[in-house]
């Protein structure tokens, strides 16, 4: 990409504060190199890399690379035969240890929420067998440990005894010359033991001087007595260096073998630790994965500047629908600049793989040139250019555009400006691969020629259909912009009444500069300022009222908009809280229903339970004329009881029982449950249990065969046409079933399991349940989010939270069911 535009539009700073978030110095390397990708398929690639990466962070907030180090130069030493440092086989070892677990943790991964860091994790190379090496040589500390060799275990414990032989000698000697000693202590000189000696009594002790006292009042000397001591023991200590010597060049070599290995090692940690401080750097920003097109369009929402600081002021923008240019016009730090900014630094940033500081929704297209002539006069970064500069670089831009153009498509002759703009608005061209952003096009010289080359330049990037965002002040290209296909004019807004701007950006509206209700505003003499709008003329007058009375056209048709939606609000408000009473409503009214039913049940059980009775009597005793004559009033009587009675819920209607019909039950009939008295939809058919699941307005359960029956036509039809709710219907509490109030998933699948916790809440919420926990156990947590997403969209469930932590903690998940 153009360079000189991307340091124009401060992407490198982009970088530098996401190599912050970078844990070693490989990673930094590669956030600091990476570019802008001009394919899709790759840009594509790299985003999914940080949404995953961020999806970790959420499940796994401490995932890191831990102490990782760019070993690279150690390796590549030890692979010309250089022999590593303790201190650096430490780093070594610390950075495999890293590599094994981030290897590990990738490999825990689910598969279909995290494919690309899985393939990663792969792809890292594992040495367990130089971790146990290089942890057998040498401790945290960098100090080699008598496990390194056999032969260096026995010279250290043959030096520890000598040691202790010496040192008991000399403190037998010092205690017999202590009168001559300056001191009664042990020291050492030139790696040999010595004791100090007063320089008057130095004929007193026999030995060799090997030191002398800065004072000149001690000699240290070595008693002859013992020099065959030390003698022995620096030729220990000369055999442990050299075993120390032969140990780093033996393990170093064994490094050096695996160079090619270790190497792709750390490369493998860096690219996870890219993702990782991509990821991070989204979480800290609020960014969002944007949408992805290589067709020009541009579509953001709420963006925001990233390297702005305090109160940013989100803007709306597209382009690349029905329009490829956008001429942004206002007055001064309006944000103009920040707007032309803001949308190509996010799409150098969605093209190099970064989240983008936008709302969910957003869009951006990929480009292979993004060119930016900005040049600053509101001072973002550097001082305001020159004409020529300013031209100088528009003309490397046109030079670059036209090589483009011969390249990838042959000249279209014998079509004007407009009939090539208007084909290529209906598609029939190629979108070129190209976005141009241009701050004050043609500013910076004589009004009059400034605006003619602005137009000129505009014309020639319209007729190429290049992707271009523009900001100016000249009325003439707010004219240019709403005449021409292809391109719109856009306004940042200014409040007149507080002198300030409020740094939104409106689509398909030209700004004002405000000059004039500006200089009134702040006190300018009314004689110049009509004097002012007598140079400018009449047109220009009318241009400015123009603008004005459609600023305020669009300001009403907002407020409207905006009381609109509150009262829409409102009535929604209304309308779930009407719903909710409606339901509550006919909840009771199925309970007091179902209550009467099961009262009428018992009498009627009890009536029958009685007429079988006395028809037993009737038939088995000889009764008298008196006898039974009474037992046929207590049967008629009965009988007028039995009349009275409300109807059992599992009858139905006869115009209903004649609607009823007997074929066969198919998946997908409308059925009739006849214990509920209701309407399902047939959902399965199991015939060789003698069941079926149906599914009833927001419940779904398993029934017994002989309890359902298929709606006729007529009512079948009636009841898909009235496609409404059916009633909720409680069974009867001896129809309940027994549900047990814990459901265990550990170790499921997400697919069986929320297949099970469907049908779980299914039958909790038929046998009355009103909480219920849900074991689903912790590990990488993928288990814990389905169920907890699956259980924010049920019907049935009024709340979910986690369990106590003495009860489960984030392993379980306590369930409360609608009433």
């Amino acid at each position: 990409m153009h360079e000189k535009s991307i340091q124009t539009l401060e992407y490198p700073k982009i970088l530098e504060r996401v190599a912050r978030e970078a844990s070693f110095s490989a990673s930094k390397e590669l956030v600091l190199a990476l570019e802008p990708a001009t394919s899709l398929e790759e840009v594509r690639e790299r985003q999914a890399y940080t949404s995953e990466a961020v999806h970790l962070l959420d499940v796994q907030a401490n995932a890191s690379v831990g102490p990782a180090r760019d070993i690279r130069a150690l390796i590549a030493r030890a692979a010309r035969e250089g022999v590593l440092t303790p201190t650096e086989l430490v780093e070594v070892l610390n950075t495999l240890r890293s590599a094994a677990q981030v290897a590990r943790l990738l490999e825990k991964l689910d598969p279909d929420e995290f494919p690309l860091l899985r393939s990663l994790g792969e792809a890292i190379p594992e040495r367990p067998h130089l971790i146990r090496r290089i942890e057998e040589t040498v401790n945290e500390d960098g100090e080699i440990l008598d496990s390194a060799s056999p032969l260096l275990r026995r010279l250290r414990f043959e030096i520890r005894s000598a040691t202790q032989r010496l040192q008991e000698r000399l403190r037998t000697i010092v205690n017999e010359l202590a009168p001559a000693l300056q001191e009664p202590i042990i020291t050492i000189r030139n790696e040999r033991y010595v004791v100090p000696v007063k320089v008057e009594n130095r004929s007193l002790v026999r030995g060799i001087v090997h030191d002398q006292s800065s004072s000149g009042a001690t000699l240290f000397v070595e008693p002859l007595v013992i020099v065959e001591m030390n003698n022995h023991l620096r030729q220990l200590q000369i055999e442990e260096r050299q075993e120390i010597e032969r140990i780093l060049r033996t393990l170093s070599h064994e490094i050096g073998r695996e160079a090619e290995a270790l190497t792709a090692m750390v490369e493998r940690l860096a690219e996870f630790d890219l993702h990782l401080a991509k990821a991070r750097y989204s979480r800290q920003l609020r960014c969002s994965e944007p949408r992805l097109n290589n067709e020009g369009r541009i579509e953001l929402r709420g963006a925001r500047h990233p390297l702005l600081s305090g109160r940013v002021v989100p803007i709306d923008f597209r382009i690349g629908h029905d329009f490829f240019m956008v001429v942004i016009t206002g007055p001064n730090t309006g944000g103009k600049t920040v707007a032309l900014k803001t949308v190509g630094l996010l799409t150098l940033m969605a093209q190099a793989g970064l989240h983008i500081p936008a709302e969910d929704g957003s869009e951006i297209a990929v480009f292979e040139e993004v060119f930016a002539d900005i040049g600053d006069e509101q001072s973002i970064e550097q001082n305001l250019s020159t004409f020529s500069s300013h031209l100088s670089r528009i003309i490397e831009i046109v030079r670059q555009i036209e090589d483009w153009h011969e390249r990838s498509r042959p000249a279209i002759s014998g079509k004007g400006a407009h009939e090539l703009v208007a084909s290529s608005i209906r598609g029939s061209e190629q979108v070129p691969p190209i976005l141009v952003l241009l701050d004050e096009v043609g500013a910076g010289t004589d009004p009059s020629e400034g605006s003619a080359l602005a137009r000129a330049i505009l014309s020639f990037l319209l007729e190429r259909r290049i992707t271009t965002v523009a900001t100016t002040h000249y009325t003439e290209l707010k004219a240019f912009a709403h005449e021409q296909p292809g391109a719109v004019n856009a306004s940042v807004e200014f409040d007149v009444e507080t002198l300030s701007p409020t740094y939104h950006l409106s689509i398909g509206l030209p700004g004002r500069s405000n000059a004039l209700a500006i200089a009134s505003r702040l006190g300018l003499d009314e004689e110049i300022i009509e004097r002012a709008r007598e140079f400018l003329g009449s047109a220009g007058v009318r241009m400015e009222t123009l603008l004005e009375g459609l600023q305020h056209e669009r300001k009403a048709v907002a407020d409207e908009r905006f009381r609109l939606s509150m009262e829409r609000a409102e009535a929604e408000h209304q309308r779930r809280q009407l719903e909710e009473e409606r339901h509550r409503l006919e909840r009771e009214r199925v309970r007091i229903l179902n209550e009467a039913r099961a009262r009428a049940r018992r009498e009627v059980e009890e009536v029958q339970a009685q007429l079988a009775r006395i028809k037993l009597d009737v038939h088995r005793v000889n009764l008298t004329r008196e006898r039974l004559d009474q037992a046929r009033r207590q049967v008629r009587q009965l009988d007028e009881k039995l009349e009275l009675l409300p109807e059992p819920a599992q009858s139905q209607p006869r115009e209903e029982r004649d609607e009823l019909s007997e074929g066969p039950l198919q998946v997908g009939d409308l059925v009739r449950v006849l214990n509920f008295g209701q309407n399902a939809e047939l959902v399965s058919l199991a015939p060789e249990r003698g069941e079926a699941e149906v599914q009833m307005g927001a419940l779904r359960f398993r029934v017994p065969l002989e309890n359902l029956r298929r709606l006729g036509g007529r009512q079948a039809a009636e009841h898909r046409s009235r496609r409404q709710a059916p009633a909720i219907v409680l069974p009867r509490a001896e129809d309940r079933p027994e549900v047990s109030m814990q459901l265990d998933i550990r170790g499921w699948r997400v697919e069986e399991a929320l297949e099970q916790l469907e049908s779980y809440l299914n039958d909790a919420a038929l046998a009355g349940l009103v909480a219920v926990r849900i074991v689903h156990g912790k590990g990488t947590g993928a288990l814990r989010s389905a169920v907890r997403e699956h259980l924010a969209k049920h019907p049935l469930v009024k709340s979910y939270q986690p369990a106590p932590a003495r009860e489960g903690g984030d392993g379980v998940t306590i369930v409360s069911l609608s009433a």
